[in-house]
């Protein structure tokens, strides 16, 4: 009952920022151009200043060397989702104009907002935790932390150019080496430059307030992402355009089962192969990562091209009201194995 009200709750506020914006976006309070400016302002601002504030406090050079399973698990996850996306889109036979769409939807999860309240409320009230809840917390934030290094960067280098509809071919630099890109660059560069980051990031450094500027920036992120989303699903799509039912179910088939099940053999593999460490906290961070519904800023990004926003918007919806129960069952099923 604990693990199922942590995930209803945690979704449920998803849920409910987005229905206010619909509200919003019904009563054109957030018009068609105030989405779009919306957009420009996190994809420039706002997620650049979360991006170097949370890499530059997390990176470390003893990060880096100590646990680099989990960055690579990052991008396996990315390849097992493209994967995944290819095969269901052959079997349901889903056209060309929604391809992308499953492919992104189905590769890049919710891997920071979603997993840090679930794992703090799992590591405080599950058995397995209870003789450190703190110390579990402590380094389930840090693993978290350590996948974002490569998740990040590869959300922007890999899923914002893919859902231009281009061909990589045909894709401009800025595309690719775009505002989020070189924020985790310089997040990393910071917090593993012993010079820069006593300078910069230590509680002490003189500059500390370059940091503590963007964490209060970066705040608006996330309730800014889910109020354009929540926008763009009060816009109709265009006369004639619909999104067909298979495109729900095979991003709910390969994101919401495929993916947790492939997560969690890949991740036993690891724990009993010896490659990642012996701590029931940083095998749930990885299997939980590989179960959690598709990330937010794949809207934004839809927003950033002008194509395909109102479709991502539905998708992403009825996914995460999907994932009340799927990460629930999930939940139950890690916790089981690891302990």
């Amino acid at each position: 009952m604990t693990i199922f009200l942590v995930s209803f709750l945690s979704v449920a506020k998803l849920v409910l920022v987005v229905l206010l914006g619909v509200v919003l976006g019904k009563r054109g309070v957030i018009t068609k151009e105030g989405r779009a400016c919306l957009s420009n302002i996190i994809m420039m601002v706002m997620l650049p200043c979360l991006l170097v504030a949370s890499l530059s406090q997390n990176a470390s050079v003893e990060n880096l060397g100590k646990l680099p399973m989990l960055m690579v698990a990052a991008a396996v996850y990315v390849a097992f989702g493209l994967l995944v996306a290819a095969l269901l889109r052959r079997v349901f036979r889903i056209g060309p104009e929604n391809a992308r769409i499953i492919g992104a939807a189905t590769s890049f999860g919710n891997a920071s907002y979603l997993p840090l309240p679930l794992l703090a409320a799992v590591c405080a009230s599950a058995p397995v935790f209870a003789d450190d809840p703190s110390g579990a917390l402590s380094r389930s934030v840090a693993y978290v932390s350590i996948f974002l290094m490569c998740h990040s960067p590869l959300l922007w280098l890999v899923a914002f150019p893919y859902l231009s509809g281009h061909s990589w071919r045909e894709l401009r630099l800025r595309q690719v080496l775009n505002m989020p890109i070189l924020a985790s660059t310089t997040g990393v560069i910071l917090g593993t430059v012993p010079f820069l980051r006593a300078l910069i990031v230590d509680a002490d450094a003189p500059l500390r307030i370059v940091i503590d500027s963007c964490e209060l920036v970066s705040q608006g992120v996330f309730p800014c992402a889910l109020l354009v989303l929540g926008a763009t699903l009060a816009q109709r799509l265009p006369t004639g355009e619909s999104v067909p039912l298979r495109v729900f179910s095979v991003v709910a088939l390969g994101k919401l089962v495929l993916m947790p099940v492939l997560g969690f053999f890949f991740t036993m593999a690891l724990w009993r192969g010896g490659l990642i460490p012996d701590d029931p906290v940083c095998v749930l961070v990885l299997m939980l990562e590989a179960a959690v519904p598709p990330a937010n800023n794949l809207i934004i990004m839809c927003q950033m091209h002008q194509r395909g926003e109102a479709v991502m918007a539905r998708v992403l919806l009825v996914m995460y009201c999907l994932a009340v129960p799927s990460l629930t069952i999930a939940m139950m099923c890690f916790l089981k194995v690891i302990s």
